[in-house]
């Protein structure tokens, strides 16, 4: 089930932007993937890309711009995929299942000296990212009530605790901490999260 829903899941290559602006945020995502935001600078995009410093400044008034432009392109892209899920006609565990797997999925796009960069950038960019995660957190927090909604989640549950538990666990595994100690092995860090949210200590059910 997790699998049918995210079957048609494509990751954004930015086809339905002017084709230079397409290969400006293309090439962004490369370089940032490669050696973090912070070391990419709008020349290295320009010169990759093979674009002008004033075609790059016609789509985007500065480097920040762009890397806002990128994510919100992944966040809506992982909203329509959570709201798929949610709407999806099954019960929660394979609601759970189809959650973890597109939490992998997401994190698996980013690599380690990406997400490092942003984790120590600047104030803009920490608002940004804590912007990004009210988003998730009002969208878990219908989840949540859904489900109980349902008889799924035990009626004796508070949605408000189960989203502070959702909110202190994601912190903590955005952590530098928390990376180091699985080695920037961002999918298992994700899985473990997700499974320890979703199903406790007894872990997720063993597939038969």
């Amino acid at each position: 089930m997790p699998y049918r829903i995210l079957t048609d899941v494509k990751l954004p290559d930015f086809q339905d932007r002017p084709q230079k602006e397409g290969d400006i945020l293309r090439t962004a995502e490369d370089l940032f993937m490669q050696f973090g935001y912070k070391r990419v600078t709008v020349e290295e995009i320009c010169r990759e890309a093979k674009v002008s410093k004033v075609t790059f400044y016609k789509y985007f008034p500065n480097k920040f711009a762009l890397l806002e432009d990128y994510m919100a392109t992944r966040l809506k892209l992982g909203m329509d995929v959570f709201d798929r899920i949610r709407a999806a006609d099954t019960g929660i565990q394979e609601k759970m299942q189809a959650m973890v797997a597109m939490k992998e999925s997401a994190v698996s796009h980013f690599t380690p000296v990406f997400m490092h960069s942003l984790l120590s950038a600047d104030k803009a960019i920490m608002s940004l990212m804590n912007r990004w995660n009210e988003m998730s957190m009002e969208a878990m927090r219908q989840f949540f009530a859904d489900a109980q909604a349902k008889g799924e989640i035990h009626p004796d549950y508070s949605v408000d605790f189960l989203l502070h538990v959702w909110m202190v666990l994601g912190a903590d595994a955005r952590s530098e901490a928390m990376m180091a100690m699985y080695g920037d092995d961002m999918v298992k860090l994700s899985r473990d999260f997700m499974n320890f949210l979703f199903y406790g200590t007894s872990g997720p059910p063993m597939k038969g």
